[in-house]
């Protein structure tokens, strides 16, 4: 419990679509110590569920789609 990760009021006016779309798919890329998952990403991960090995937890289309949600979010 608790807060995991930045406040997400305001996302849409910090952060272009390129730059929301890849904190999503491989976020390990932007800071290798994040606990962030890759949503996207499938390969050389070291801690993923037998069930969820070698699958995204998001399609292409859910990651279009929180990407679009996000780039709403442009009050604090």
């Amino acid at each position: 419990m608790g807060n995991l990760g930045p406040a997400l009021s305001g996302v849409g006016a910090r952060l272009s679509e390129l730059q929301l779309r890849a904190r999503l798919i491989d976020p390990q890329q932007l800071n290798p110590d994040t606990i962030m998952p890759a949503y996207a990403r499938t390969d050389g991960l070291t801690q993923v569920g037998k069930d969820w090995r070698g699958k995204p937890l998001l399609t292409t289309q859910q990651t279009e789609d929180v990407v679009a949600f996000l780039s709403t979010r442009r009050r604090r």
